[in-house]
């Protein structure tokens, strides 16, 4: 193997209380939080939009927010996030949820369809609002390490290589991109070929929601197993997410799957396809506390948030923070989809990022996270830290009755 040998000067552009790595769901409530309590924030993001899978990804199904037996679960960015999404698009959003109670009298769950574009919209209006500081179309690509804590965050853009000081990071990459810069543990994931467009139809039809009210012609057109179905033999293998090859194989294949539907059936109409890899897990990071499946209903004094399922009602789980720390770093927190699998949908991206983003703020600020302090600012700002007994005893009773087999994931 040859090597190319490099010195390089860095230009250092500024400097931030917290930095956020991605722009997704998760990093924009991590920005939203450390923002709103204080910190100056710069949010980098490698796409053109934010949003991450559930914008550029075309993922447009806000999945739950109540525990499906009526009571919310997730409230603060979360739920402030999963309104905006809708806020000038079309839902699927049932009435009894539509005012945002605690508890409803309904079977439905507290969930939406949103329109990917109308929720770009939504998420610039409350970056520009917060006052937080942004750069679009930039790749991190390094981090300055003083032993354990994180002194810079290294990018590469259209102007070229930039450093940025900081005091605190938040990891919302969806790849664990700063942890792995930092030397942290990891652990990597892989994907199977599943793979969502927009199309054309001629009906309301919608693949999450029937009965749902996006726009008449509009769907979603789900590949692979995505669309629940068995995938030819030339695609079964595994795709590794953070290998530039394999990156490239998944979104080739995934539009030759497309190609393939529309050759059975030509007058199907594609109307966009997504701009970035529509993986579910690449690199995560090994936490201080890595959940498993057996862990729902388990309280934790350290918990910054619970969490549903969508395909199971009543299942809930506790996040506790040490979910969000490395041993190998001090400064730097997870969000999203860097978590453990059971907490990588939309609602539990949203509910990390926004306790990782005040924890940033808190470190920043004081060199350290007081679990106290940080629970209480979260309570401020309509974080559901613990689940009620009820849930507990349910939760605790599914764990023991499907030993053998874990939730759907959200």
């Amino acid at each position: 193997m040859q090597f190319i040998t490099e010195h390089k000067q860095t230009e250092i552009c500024g400097e931030y209380d917290v930095i956020v790595a991605g722009g997704g769901v998760a990093g924009v409530s991590a920005a939203l939080s450390a923002a709103r309590n204080g910190s100056r924030v710069l949010l980098l993001e490698k796409t053109t939009v934010f949003g991450g899978l559930a914008t550029s990804g075309l993922v447009i199904l806000y999945f739950p927010i109540d525990d499906g037996m009526g009571h919310k679960v997730i409230g603060g960015l979360c739920e402030e996030l999963l309104h905006a999404s809708i806020q000038y698009g079309y839902d699927s959003l049932p009435d009894a949820w539509r005012d945002g109670p605690m508890e409803a009298d309904t079977k439905e769950r507290y969930e939406t369809v949103f329109n990917a574009p109308a929720f770009v919209l939504a998420l610039d209006e409350k970056i520009k609002e917060a006052g937080i500081d942004l750069l679009l179309d930039t790749v991190v690509c390094d981090v300055v390490m003083d032993g354990d804590v994180c002194k810079a965050v290294i990018v590469e853009n259209k102007s070229g290589r930039q450093a940025y000081l900081c005091k605190a990071v938040v990891d919302a990459t969806g790849d664990a991109d700063v942890f792995f810069h930092a030397g942290a543990p990891l652990i990597d994931g892989t994907n199977t070929l599943a793979y969502w467009a927009y199309c054309q139809s001629d009906t309301s039809e919608n693949i999450f929601r029937p009965g749902g009210t996006p726009p008449k012609y509009v769907k979603v057109m789900a590949l692979g197993l995505a669309g629940g179905g068995d995938l030819p033999e030339e695609y079964k293998g595994k795709y590794h997410g953070c290998s530039v090859q394999e990156t490239t194989r998944f979104l080739l294949d995934g539009r030759e799957l497309a190609l393939k539907r529309l050759k059975r059936d030509p007058s199907l109409i594609y109307t966009s396809f997504p701009s970035q890899a529509q993986f579910r897990t690449t690199r995560r990071i090994d936490g201080l506390h890595n959940s498993s499946r057996n862990d729902a209903g388990i309280r934790y004094e350290d918990s910054i948030g619970c969490t549903g399922i969508r395909g199971d009602q009543g299942l809930v789980y506790e996040v506790p923070f040490r979910e969000l720390c490395s041993s190998a770093v001090k400064n730097v927190f997870a969000a999203g989809r860097i978590l453990v699998d059971v907490f990588r949908g939309i609602p539990t991206c949203a509910m990390t990022g926004q306790a990782a983003g005040t924890a940033a703020m808190l470190m920043a600020a004081k060199g350290e996270v007081n679990i106290k302090e940080l629970q209480a600012i979260l309570v401020k700002d309509k974080t559901i830290l613990h689940m009620s007994d009820a849930q507990v005893e349910h939760s605790r009773a599914w764990v023991n009755a499907h030993a053998d087999k874990g939730p759907q994931a959200g």
